[in-house]
């Protein structure tokens, strides 16, 4: 395949890169540790793609083609092992069973991408022979439907103190977002078992899935970039009469 046919893994890679950047410098500024975790995993994600696009050029190395490949899994794998912990330490850092989940997600990752390599399947390409595979899968969507429940679940609750007055719509609202972020991330891992039974059975990429994937997570970060940084034109249309509305960062 050639490099124009993966915009839009370049495009989220470039997305992730520059909202990655800024949550960091936030969540320094604040001292904020979830918004910290959460631009360094969305940095980690985007040398993931750098990887990716960057081996498109050794396709006529198959070796070295490989080994960036195997990076680039690593990376993402990575990325997924700090993202298990952002609604841990946005909605639970008290609760126990909140640990137990996170710990669960961390050992799904490694135990499942350290049975591919001793299995000889250090790509990860093969779900249909290697059931280490699907152990890895499920640490990797976890914590996208954890995010999507526990954003869903806060917005319900603070929709009745809206109503009271009792809370601003802007907070609200962002519970919604991130619920829907975590929901898009979620749906990405869900194409992208799809993306790897069709590479089992053809043995190339395909970059209508690949842009699916790149095009969805590229929503998943819009929804992120209003939860954070939304405008204030965004705002006022969320907060509608409300008079104080949450002043965005700049």
């Amino acid at each position: 395949m050639e490099a124009f046919d993966y915009i839009g893994s370049v495009a989220s890679g470039l997305v992730y890169l520059a909202l990655g950047s800024r949550l960091v410098w936030l969540g320094a500024r604040a001292r904020s540790g979830p918004e910290s975790l959460l631009g360094s995993v969305l940095l980690v994600w985007s040398s993931y793609y750098a990887l990716r696009i960057l081996s498109i050029g050794f396709h006529d190395q198959p070796a070295l083609e490989s080994q960036i490949f195997i990076a680039s899994r690593l990376t993402t794998n990575l990325g997924s092992l700090g993202s298990a912990f952002f609604p841990f330490l946005l909605f639970r850092r008290r609760s126990t069973w909140a640990k137990w989940l996170a710990a669960s997600i961390a050992f799904c990752l490694i135990v499942g991408i350290t049975g591919s390599f001793l299995v000889g399947d250090p790509e990860g390409v093969d779900p249909l022979r290697n059931s280490w595979w699907w152990l890895e899968w499920v640490g990797e969507i976890t914590p996208g439907i954890w995010l999507g429940v526990e954003g869903f679940h806060h917005y319900g609750m603070t929709r009745p103190r809206i109503r009271l007055g009792l809370c601003e719509p802007i907070v609200g609202h962002r519970y919604l977002l991130l619920g829907l972020a975590g929901m898009f991330w979620a749906l990405v891992d869900f194409v992208v078992v799809g993306q790897y039974i069709d590479y089992w059975a053809t043995q190339n990429w395909s970059s209508t899935l690949d842009n699916l994937v790149g095009l969805m997570e590229i929503a998943a970060l819009a929804m992120i970039w209003l939860a954070y940084f939304a405008p204030a034109a965004y705002q006022r249309w969320v907060t509608g009469s409300d008079p104080h509305p949450i002043v965005a960062e700049n």
